[in-house]
């Protein structure tokens, strides 16, 4: 009985929408090698995906004792850190992914957001127009980029990023009704 067998039996359930299923693949998977790789990755997403935030941070922080320099649970590591309001914390982690690559977007953008929040305008601004530049279709860089602005005094490039964020969120509207 392979573990790696119960972890793609586990995205297959989640897939058509069993969780249940799911997690219980994936606790097979670790019942057979408690150190199999993305067992706690996979089952941390469910959780995070579920707002089950500290459940979702214990299984990153146990992806992470089997593999310390996995970037993506490294990324949604500090994601639930921030979305537990340990902003201090969250932004050290993501300032350490951006140091790493500087061209990924959903940190900048994460960044920016929680520098915006605790009121660091001119480092929020500068990640928030990396990840634009690298994701211009996304409406939430856009809103969060016009927010920066607006808090910075330029209340018309904060303006024209509203707008923007307001088109791309009707598009993708007309695109998936």
């Amino acid at each position: 009985d392979s573990p790696q067998l119960h972890i793609l039996f586990s995205q297959a359930h989640y897939e058509r929408g069993e969780v249940a299923k799911a997690l219980a693949e994936l606790r097979t998977a670790l019942s057979l090698d408690d150190k199999v790789r993305l067992a706690h990755f996979y089952t941390g997403l469910i959780h995070l995906k579920e707002g089950k935030f500290p459940d979702a941070a214990r299984e990153f922080g146990l992806e992470l004792a089997a593999s310390p320099n996995d970037f993506q649970t490294r990324y949604h590591l500090a994601f639930v850190i921030l979305a537990q309001q340990q902003t201090e914390r969250g932004i050290a982690m993501m300032r350490e992914l951006v140091r790493e690559r500087p061209d990924f977007a959903d940190a900048r953008y994460e960044l920016g957001k929680a520098l915006l929040q605790k009121g660091d305008v001119k480092g929020s601004v500068e990640n928030l127009e990396i990840a634009a530049r690298l994701k211009p279709d996304q409406a939430h860089v856009h809103y969060q980029l016009g927010r920066a602005y607006i808090a910075a005094g330029r209340k018309a490039e904060g303006e024209s990023q509203l707008e923007i964020s307001k088109d791309l969120k009707e598009k993708a509207r007309e695109t998936n009704p």
